[in-house]
């Protein structure tokens, strides 16, 4: 077990196979869901269980693609917010040569009923997925992150989307953001023009997602797009 300075402007704790879990800082501690203690035990076999219920191809693909090559930790993140409220996050860290590296947060023991039903099949495997530090840009948001793109001001162009009824799901590292609506699709949003760009459905949007986490690239929007 260690402890070091994140991308946050606070700490995290980092966490190897045969350490003990009794011994995680109070200050941390209360990060330790059950799911994640389940999933530190034997992450292999977790993620392999999610793998083989999962819906979404690529995927699927990717995270048998990580669990082969059984490296990995947990992370207990603990940020310094700009406004006070918690920032945390916490999830089991797999590390990779060959597909894109992440973070994941195992799912909660509830979904959210008002998700369009790819989403809830989705958040019903992981919760956060992250392939970049804590407290960077670039990774999936939570099931419980339900950001409207009306809380942006922008002048949006592209495909006809309601902001009103159009969420973020996620981002990249340069800040553009991946988008749902509750009629069921996703795509992007260039966060430096308004341009909507829409991928197909969320099933489509989550696959391409994997896909190129699967290839070993930071999922990104492309300014062809634009």
């Amino acid at each position: 077990m260690r402890t070091e300075k994140n991308e946050g402007g606070g700490r995290s704790v980092i966490l190897y196979v045969g350490d003990d879990l009794k011994k995680v800082p109070r200050s941390h501690r209360a990060l330790l869901t059950p799911q994640l203690r389940e999933a530190f035990a034997d992450p292999g076999s977790y993620f392999r269980r999610i793998a083989e219920r999962c819906p979404f191809p690529a995927m699927a693909g990717w995270l048998r693609a990580v669990i082969a090559e059984n490296l990995w930790d947990l992370a207990l993140h603990r940020g310094v917010p700009p406004v006070p409220v918690e920032w945390t996050a916490a999830g089991i860290r797999w590390w990779s040569d060959g597909v894109r590296s992440a973070e994941i947060t195992p799912a909660g023991d509830t979904v959210p009923d008002d998700l369009p039903p790819a989403l809830r099949r989705y958040y019903s495997l992981v919760d956060r997925v992250s392939w970049m530090p804590f407290g960077c840009a670039g990774g999936l948001e939570g099931a419980g992150d339900r950001t409207p793109l009306t809380d942006f001001d922008y002048d949006y162009h592209g495909a006809d989307i309601d902001p009103s009824r159009t969420f973020v799901l996620g981002s990249s590292t340069g800040g553009d953001m991946l988008i749902w609506t509750d009629d069921g699709r996703g795509g992007w949003f260039c966060h430096e023009n308004g341009r909507i760009h829409l991928l197909g459905t969320i099933e489509d949007t989550i696959d391409w997602v994997y896909a190129e986490l699967q290839a070993d690239r930071c999922p990104d929007f492309d300014y062809n797009w634009a």
